[in-house]
């Protein structure tokens, strides 16, 4: 007998479920519960009427790491290193986070001056001891730690992604001085040379573990208490499932969790849909449709996360920053996050100018609609406002919509800059708006891409009520709206695969590449791969293995990652990987020369376990009518406008803008001179049919 299959995403503002059953499909979408989020969780389940005792397994994606990094509730953390790297930490990368503000100041590093403890101790490039440890040093470190009543600690030394001795002793030595402690190696996540990359990776996952950590046993206890005996997962930020132990032991590979399962569903990685056997979420939308170049726009109610979809596959990039100065290097689906949902607090400031966000007011007070106890305007406000939220249709979870209320937290900011009501809340859309047009330029024009070649994949609460202005801003075409638009994101929790990751520095000139060392090295890393997966009960017969290598123009720091495949280890390993830098350093920067050498600089593997992907049933509907009408306001002024029940839409059925498709999840909105149609799949299909402003 089948058993369910739950995929959770908790956000800021809102926590979503989508939980399937062979063919039996659930879902709800419930306020988050800062900061007990594990509660959110509970709340969930037992609003989608789910049986835990009947339940294999929960994915899940979380904002817990997330929004400890970005609002620095993390654990107080100490830092061993190396004589003389103390202030790793403060150089960086010598860069500014803004090159034209000369009163600029970068953020304080995590672990402050006080708490980077030197240890004497030295490794040469190849590893070999110049100094032995000073294991004093590392007791006289635990001992000023323990003072100041840390007890999370990272180890990062020169050169120990070359020997690991020396860190491993040093952790075996805090352990037995503090054996509550927790230790992370840079040894275990990061052997590669770069030293602020390492020792930034180390540093943020330490002070991450005594928080995520806590979470998921937290977590776990409830899920017990009430009866689940199945497997909890959790969602990285690479695109991929880890077993708890993992998420525990590596939170930092956490960081963009729940974003990366929306992202990930918009590529097209969940399998494929029929019209029917059902779409699988955004998949349906990318792959079944036909789709491969997409941007993926996942706005909640308190950011807004924008992923680049290419060839039907999501970019994975090897290092990103949650915040300046704070680099995590482990794979990630490329995401550009911002402060701008449906959350999003409007304010003015000392100069008379308008701002949305990044202030958001999250799920507690939450806005003023919501009769919680906020007062300031927002996104949501704004779009009560307008007339294209409420007229009787709360939000998901219960949330009832106050269009009174709404109006004075409007009044209030339109007071300020001199506006009638109706001007100030169409400004604030228009602002935020302005915000996600802005960012989609940074992964798209500046990197050489027209946006007016992608379509618009919106989901998450507040996506598809924004999504065909912010088309229209940039000149795009076709807007694309899921079936269960609201949901995506725990939905795509259930469409990715459990994936491991291991790197190792390798730097050597390319044409002196050694076929068989470089299988040798890439078989050792497998090997862990396969250690990784017995821990996460994966049979033999269910695993696929990646191989990648770095290449890079000798002299440059960063570099690409190149796939390796069977053939290509059996052939002439060099110089098909030769040949596909240059092609992919051609599709990247548009130019690639063959003048200067190329070097390897790491070796890369990934370990997976495809995942086992549910088909959405999709029911279409019986009728094309509207159930009522409202007046809505838009820049030409106030409009009479459709209201549609979307679960009784038909195929084929068309919406001509101004029109509003109401769901359990979500509200799509459909302006002038657009007009929106049911496909096959159930996807509503958004596309222009005027130039003019909406």
């Amino acid at each position: 007998m089948d058993r369910w299959r739950v995929g959770i995403d908790t956000g800021g503002t809102f926590t979503d479920l989508v939980a399937v059953r062979g063919s039996a499909l659930s879902s709800a979408k419930v306020p988050s519960t800062p900061p007990r989020y594990e509660q959110g969780v509970l709340d969930a389940l037992a609003a989608a009427g789910i049986d835990l005792a009947e339940t294999e397994l929960v994915a899940h994606g979380t904002t817990v790491a997330t929004n400890a990094v970005i609002t620095g509730q993390v654990a107080p953390t100490a830092l061993l290193t190396t004589a003389g790297f103390r202030d790793v930490l403060e150089l960086r990368r010598h860069n500014r986070g803004d090159p034209f503000d000369i009163m600029w100041d970068p953020p304080a590093p995590i672990v402050p001056r006080r708490h980077r403890y030197e240890v004497r101790e030295r490794l040469d490039y190849a590893g070999a001891i110049v100094e032995p440890l000073e294991e004093a040093d590392v007791l006289a470190a635990v001992k000023s730690a323990r003072a100041a009543r840390i007890t999370s600690f990272a180890t990062c030394f020169l050169h120990s992604y070359e020997n690991p001795d020396h860190e491993l002793r040093a952790r075996s030595l805090i352990l037995e001085a503090m054996p509550e402690a927790t230790v992370s190696c840079s040894c275990e996540l990061l052997r590669e040379p770069d030293e602020f990359e390492r020792t930034s990776t180390t540093v943020i996952n330490a002070c991450l573990v005594p928080v995520v950590a806590g979470y998921l046993r937290s977590l776990e206890r409830l899920l017990a208490a009430a009866g689940f005996r199945g497997r909890l997962a959790v969602m990285h930020s690479g695109g991929g499932l880890l077993s708890v132990e993992s998420a525990a032991r590596f939170p930092a590979r956490l960081v963009t969790s729940g974003p990366a399962a929306g992202a990930m569903a918009a590529a097209g990685v969940a399998g494929s849909g029929s019209p029917a056997g059902g779409v699988t979420a955004a998949e349906g939308i990318a792959r079944a449709t036909g789709l491969d170049e997409v941007i993926s726009l996942d706005i909640g109610g308190t950011s807004a996360d924008i992923a680049v979809i290419r060839g039907g596959r999501a970019r994975l990039v090897n290092e990103y920053s949650p915040q300046f100065g704070q680099v995590i290097r482990f794979p990630a689906v490329d995401l550009v996050t911002i402060g701008a949902g449906g959350g999003s607090i409007a304010w003015v400031d000392a100069g008379g100018l308008p701002h949305v966000g990044p202030q958001s007011a999250g799920a507690v007070p939450g806005p003023a609609a919501y009769l919680r106890g906020g007062t300031a305007a927002t996104v949501t406000d704004a779009n009560v406002v307008l007339g294209r939220l409420g007229g009787g249709f709360g939000l998901a979870g219960g949330v009832a919509l106050d269009e009174g209320a709404a109006t004075r937290a409007v009044e209030e900011f339109a007071s300020r800059l001199g506006l009638t009501v109706a001007a100030a809340a169409l400004g604030i859309v228009e602002l935020v708006v302005d915000s996600m047009a802005r960012s989609i330029r940074v992964v798209t024009v500046e990197r050489g891409l027209d946006p007016r070649d992608f379509t618009l994949v919106a989901f998450g609460g507040a996506g598809p009520l924004l999504a065909a202005e912010l088309a229209a801003a940039l000149d795009m075409r076709r807007v694309v709206v899921p079936l269960a638009p609201g949901v995506t994101s725990a939905l795509g929790c259930l469409h990715v695969d459990i994936a491991h990751d291991v790197a190792e520095a390798f730097i050597a000139p390319l044409s002196a590449l050694g076929r068989d060392a470089v299988a040798a090295r890439l078989g050792a890393l497998a090997a862990q791969l396969h250690e990784r997966l017995d821990l996460d009960g994966v049979a033999p017969d269910e695993r696929r293995i990646e191989l990648a290598l770095d290449l890079r123009y000798v002299g440059q720091v960063k570099a690409l990652t190149i796939p390796v495949t069977p053939e290509a280890l059996a052939g002439d390993l060099a110089g098909t990987l030769l040949e596909r830098f240059y092609e992919e350093y051609e599709r990247q920067f548009h130019f690639a020369t063959r003048d200067i050498p190329v070097e390897t600089a790491a070796l890369r593997a990934r370990g997976l376990r495809p995942a086992r992907r549910p088909t959405i049933p999709f029911v279409p509907g019986r009728s094309g009518a509207p159930t009522t009408e409202r007046k809505v306001v838009t820049k030409a002024g106030e409009l009479p406008t459709p209201v549609y029940a979307r679960k009784e839409l038909p195929v084929g059925t068309r919406l001509r803008g101004p029109a509003i498709a109401v769901q359990a999840d979500s509200t799509t909105w459909v302006p002038p001179g657009w007009q929106a149609e049911v496909d096959a799949l159930g996807n509503l299909v958004i596309e222009r049919t005027s130039w003019e402003a909406p």
